[in-house]
């Protein structure tokens, strides 16, 4: 029997503003000398919090196959927030992260909305959603490190169009965060 191998993946992603790269590449830079790593880094471009995987394809997805998707997704409802992380640590196979911090629960709110538009009822669920954003691959293990927190408003979800194994990421849609912002106890808007 032959085994056919997924070589595109479809996953939906957040991804920080330009000022916030720079900070988050500072950041990165600090540690690899604090921590003597050294490793594959992400490329500024390709940094990212994946909020879930759509799916993998044996054959690149269709223009119909996105626009569907993009169309589901474009149901979900959630008004722009703000996300930050406060920590570094290793995580699973060899990954550098940056973790913890502010905006994490709307983080994982948006992560399972997206979810729940994009599944059908019973199908059954992946893992629990972990915020984090993968800045290297390095043998060297971290302990969970605090830094300055580094953080944007998270205004948009992006499905990216990754093929596998080449490292690279296409957007191929965006969607603008939109609903009501609910206000804070205590304040007046």
């Amino acid at each position: 029997m032959i085994t056919v191998r997924p070589t595109d993946r479809l996953f939906f992603a957040v991804f920080p503003d330009a000022e916030t790269v720079e900070a988050i590449c500072g950041a990165r830079r600090h540690l690899c000398e604090k921590a003597g790593l050294s490793g594959t880094e992400v490329p500024p471009e390709q940094l990212h919090v994946t909020l879930g995987r759509v799916g993998d394809y044996v054959v690149p997805p269709t223009s119909e196959d996105i626009d569907a998707i993009v169309r589901q997704a474009g149901t979900v409802e959630m008004p722009p927030f703000r996300l930050s992380f406060g920590s570094a640590k290793s995580h699973g196979r060899g990954a550098l992260v940056l973790c913890g911090g502010r905006g994490s629960a709307d983080l994982e709110s948006l992560s399972t909305r997206l979810r729940d538009a994009l599944t059908s009822p019973g199908v059954e669920r992946r893992r629990a959603f972990l915020p984090h954003m993968t800045l290297m691959r390095s043998e060297t293990i971290v302990p969970e490190r605090r830094i300055k927190a580094i953080g944007w408003t998270v205004r948009e979800i992006v499905l990216v169009h990754s093929q596998l194994g080449r490292a690279t990421h296409c957007p191929v849609g965006r969607l603008p965060l939109r609903g009501r912002q609910l206000p804070l106890p205590g304040f007046d808007f």
